[in-house]
Order: structure tokens, then sequence, then C-alpha cells
């Protein structure tokens, strides 16, 4: 594939050399660092492939299904495929779009391998998985080839951001291209859709349970949009980026000029400038998302890196040409970019993002000794403890912990957590039943054993149970009621397309 887009035994020796050093950094990373992502989607396919206890509905399904087909080599082994597979399926589509866009591939796939993509694009499993897909969505719609819905269907079931780019199909600029498109993209998402309400009972579960647990039940806690991680995310880039941006604004009110002096149709504007409006499109709908998330993290900004990459090799190649026009300087610029990432990604994963298992390992070790290895355990760090084969359950709150012990619940909190708050109160824990503690991390219990059951339940279920438990009233769960209960057309739609009438649902508490 890759040598029908390349020309060139040299730049076919680069890519290869990018693609390996970028794959084994991200071997590297998987190999050594703990993500609570990562792990559930892990935990989700071991669900569906190997008869696992714990599954998260709140997960989109790509990786899973793509880690399960290959977990007939084992989970390590099918972990390092999955991180080879998509870090190729990267090189593939990155280096396509490059080609569409008429940059030098090479180049483009450089700098692209900056140190925040590095560092984030698979530490959680699924960025980097995501963003191959849009690119190969993207590449085929510039084409104008209607097979580009199936890529952005892929993109949506691999992060649920990638419907938001579900506007950009109508760039196909043909009635029955875009027709295609939206079937090949329907077809895609449908079976995700359809397991839902196999599963739940209902279409839109896992899509509700994320928004309720990422958004609506997060608004107590909005941040304030933060410089700092546009600045990570741009890093090296960011005055390439900058030069970018303001070359393509001046070009744009130069042909603006030219649009004014020559009608055009406005088929004809969207077919003349469809590159621009698609970078523009993801560069604002990325700000806009990462602006409307209550919490903000700086890997809520990924899909901000495309717009970022375009603009960065407009605003690189403009320097190059107007110093010394010489594509060796060209590319001998965007190899050195890509070292100093490769390098700083390399520092990041030895002091920032890592978190060694040890810990995890000698609690489970301890509750082996305690002769606790049957018996449920509820933990601060449950998914991680799932991926380390020692079933667990999410930790309770405050107001139901002593209810959890003495029903036989054991408690494992881990100090370096950062929640629940309750940890770190002296007297609360001096209230408590202890088994055992060290400086990593505290067993609670009484003694008592429950077995260990397997868990599946929905964040809104379980966000139910609790409020249910604290109040002694429910609320309402139906995915239907949590996305739309500001639409009452939307909410009436959702219900009716679930088979429960068109109507709104009459008890209308959220929490």
């Amino acid at each position: 594939m890759i040598k029908r887009l390349i020309k060139g035994n040299k730049e076919k020796r680069i890519i290869l050399i990018l693609f390996i050093l970028s794959t084994s950094f991200f071997i590297y990373q998987n190999a050594t660092c703990l993500s609570w992502d990562f792990s559930s989607y892990v935990l989700n396919a071991k669900y569906w492939f190997d008869g696992g206890k714990y599954f998260e509905p709140l997960r989109p399904p790509a990786m899973p299904f793509i880690l399960g087909l290959f977990s007939v080599f084992g989970w390590r082994a099918s972990e390092t495929i999955f991180v080879i597979l998509t870090s190729f399926l990267f090189m593939y589509s990155t280096v396509r779009l490059a080609k569409d866009l008429n940059f030098n591939p090479i180049v483009f796939y450089a700098i692209s391998l900056n140190a925040y993509l590095l560092s984030v694009g698979l530490i959680n499993g699924t960025e980097l998985l995501s963003l191959a897909f849009l690119e190969l969505f993207l590449s085929f719609l510039i084409e104008n080839k209607p097979i580009s819905g199936l890529f952005l269907g892929l993109s949506s079931l691999s992060r649920y951001t990638g419907f938001a780019f579900f506007p950009l199909i109508l760039l196909h600029l043909n009635i029955k291209k875009i027709l295609k498109s939206l079937i090949l993209f329907g077809a895609t998402v449908s079976s995700w859709f359809i397991y839902n309400y196999y599963k739940f009972g209902n279409l839109f579960t896992s899509i509700a349970d994320q928004y309720a647990n990422n958004i609506l039940y997060r608004e107590y806690l909005i941040q304030p949009m933060q410089l700092s991680h546009f600045l990570q995310l741009q890093n090296i880039l960011l005055p390439f980026f900058l030069i970018g941006v303001i070359i393509k604004i001046y070009r744009g009110f130069e042909q603006i000029k030219v649009l004014k002096r020559h009608k055009i149709s406005l088929l004809e504007f969207l077919n003349k400038y469809k590159i621009e409006l698609i970078i523009l499109f993801l560069l604002f709908t990325s700000i806009f998302s990462y602006k409307n998330t209550p919490v903000k993290d700086v890997r809520y900004l990924f899909n901000l890196v495309l717009p970022t990459f375009y603009f960065s090799y407009i605003g690189l190649n403009y320097i190059v040409k107007k110093t010394k026009d010489d594509k060796r300087l060209l590319l001998f610029i965007a190899i050195l970019i890509f070292i100093v990432s490769f390098f700083t990604a390399s520092f990041l994963i030895q002091n920032n993002l890592c978190e060694p298992r040890g810990i995890y390992l000698d609690a489970i070790n301890k509750l082996d000794e305690l002769n606790l290895s049957e018996c449920s355990i509820m933990s601060n760090a449950w998914v991680i403890l799932n991926d380390l084969n020692r079933p667990s359950l999410p930790f309770p709150r405050e107001e139901l912990i002593s209810r959890s012990i003495e029903e036989g619940q054991i408690i494992v909190l881990f100090k370096h957590v950062k929640e629940p708050p309750y940890v770190f109160d002296n007297y609360v824990m001096g209230s408590l039943p202890l088994i055992y503690e060290d400086e990593k991390f505290i067993i609670l219990g009484t003694g008592k054993c429950l077995p260990i059951t397997p868990f599946e339940e929905s964040y809104l279920q379980q966000l139910d149970k609790i409020i249910f438990d604290l109040y002694a009233y429910h609320i309402n769960t139906n995915p239907c009621f949590i996305l739309f209960h500001n639409s009452p057309f939307l909410e009436k739609t959702c219900n009716f397309v679930n088979l429960n009438g068109f109507k709104q649902d009459e008890y209308r508490v959220l929490q």
C-alpha cells in the first residue's frame, strides 16, 4: 500500500524508519505504563471473547473488538499487535492524506509524530486509532469516494467524538455519493446500536452513559479552557502553526477579492475550497467540544492535532521556500522536529505519564496472604485490579462505606489515587475496621466474605442505585431522556425508534 503512495526507495526507507521508531515507542509505552482507559478496553474485550467478569457499557467497541480478534495469541500479545496495527494504520492514513493535500508525505508524517501525539495517542488506547480512521475518511472524501462513510463510522466507533464530523459527508457534493456514504456509515455504526438494544434495551445506552459520565453529571466541576493544554498539544510546532494560520488567512482574503470579480456558484465554491472547509470544521468543532466538556484534560483536545499538523506543514513549507527553496532542507527540519518530539515523549514516559504495576500487585499478593482471594472487593483502582486479573467493584461513597463493609465487602484503597477524598480523612478512616495498612494502600473489612460477582452495570444504573441508597428515590436512566431531555421532539423521536412510542417520559428526575 505504501509503495503505491511513495515513489523512490530512499523515501520509503525514511517512512519505514519513522514507523519503526514511533511504533517501538508505543510498544515500550504499553509495556511499561498502566492506563485506566486502556485497561477498560482490554476488560471489555475479555468480557466478549474470554468470559470476563467486568464490562463498561460506556466504552465504544472498535478497540475491544480488535483486541478480541487477536486474543488467540494471548492477551498481552493481543495488546502489542493492536499497538503495531494502529501505528501502521496511522502511517498509511497520514501518507495517503498527505498525497491528497499535495503535501510531502515524509514531512507530513514526521511532523505528525509530535511529542503530544506520541505521548497521548495510544496510552489510553483509542485516540490514534480514531485519528487514523478519520484521516482515511477525509482522504476518501477529498477523492470524492463514497467509501469515506465506512471510515467515519469506524472512527466514531473508536471514539464517539467522530460523530461530530458527520456533516462533512455532505461535501461529496453529489446526491448519489452522499447517499452511498451515508449508507456505509449507517451500516458500520448500526451493529453497535443493535447490540446496545439487545443488551440494555436501548440503542443509545453506551453513548448516553458516556455523556452522563463525562458531561451531564460533571457540570458542577466546570473548568475554564486552559492555554497550557493548547501549548502541550502544539509544543514545538506552535510557531509553524501560527505562521500557517496567518498565511491561510491572508490568502483567504486575497481569494475573496478574486471571487468578487468572478461570480461562482455555491457548489463551485464548496468544491474549490473543500479542503479548507474541512480543516476549519475540524478546528472549530474540536475547540467547541473541548470548551463544553466540564472537566478539562489535554487529551480532550486530541482532534485538534490534524488542523495543527495541516497549518504547521504550511508554515514550515513557507519558511523553507522563503529562506532556501530546498526540499532537502524541508525534510531535514521535519526529521529534526521528529527527533526532538521523540526524546521529549520518552522523557515524559519516565517522569509524568507512567504508573508502575508493583503497587497493585503488592495489594493483590497481600489479599492472597490474608486468605481474601475469593472475596468480593471494592477499590478506588478497580479497573486496574480487574485488568490484573483480580475482580473488583467501584469504591463506595463515604455515606455507604460502613454499610458495604458490614455486608461483607473488602475495601482496598490506594493512597496515591486522588479519589475518594475520605481516604485522606483520618477521622473517617479511623472509624472503620482495619485489616491491613502500609504506606501504599489500606485494606478494610470485618472478616465477612461476599462471593465475587460479575460487573456489567452501566454508569447510569450504578448512579441510580447510589441515589436510591442515599436518598430513597430513583433517577430516570432512560438514555433518550438523558441525551435529549431539553428537546421534546428529539426525546420523542428517540423513544419512538426504541419502540417506546412517540412520547416524552413522565418521570423527569435527573439527580
